[in-house]
């Protein structure tokens, strides 16, 4: 008898502990980093006219740092009959919008440059920086994921990154 009770105070317990999971666990569903990285890929290229000549961002790679989504793009700028390539680094928040069940790119910046390979100190040319955060800022705008038509994101509260991955609480 005393180990009957002893099976039953357990099996209670380890139910206890698996409803506590399943309780805690069911609000929270990942977005797969996956989705995200193809709406990034379906952005791109990017054509910006200036007026003495256009920059092109092509080839973008995607993945999350520090609770951040980091894009990385192969650029050619075409400026008075000179071509100048290399590669522009983006760090970025994600938004997601309740109203219209959308995740959207927010505060995007940019973060590293280099030209030809080699590394550009943009804290050194404001102007520069100013300027390309203003241009593909933009992409702000346009969604990067859109959940609508996904059935077991339709009571979602917000997305956010946690741990660098994407994370929907419910």
């Amino acid at each position: 008898m005393k180990k009957f009770l002893k099976f039953t105070v357990f099996l209670i317990f380890l139910s206890l502990i698996g409803i506590g999971a399943y309780i805690f666990t069911q609000n929270k569903v990942g977005i797969p980093n996956s989705m995200v990285t193809t709406g990034v890929k379906n952005r791109f290229p990017i054509e910006k006219s200036y007026p003495l000549g256009k920059i092109k961002l092509f080839n973008p790679k995607s993945h999350f740092q520090e609770n951040k989504l980091i894009i990385e793009a192969e650029y050619i700028n075409e400026a008075l009959n000179d071509r100048i390539t290399g590669t522009m680094t983006f760090e970025t928040d994600i938004r997601y919008d309740q109203m219209s069940s959308k995740l959207y790119l927010e505060n995007f910046t940019l973060k590293k440059l280099t030209k030809e390979g080699k590394d550009i100190d943009i804290s050194e040319k404001p102007i520069i920086r100013t300027a390309l955060n203003f241009a593909f800022s933009q992409l702000e705008k346009q969604e990067l994921v859109d959940l609508k038509k996904v059935e077991k994101f339709q009571t979602v509260k917000d997305i956010k990154i946690e741990n660098n991955k994407i994370v929907v609480i419910k």
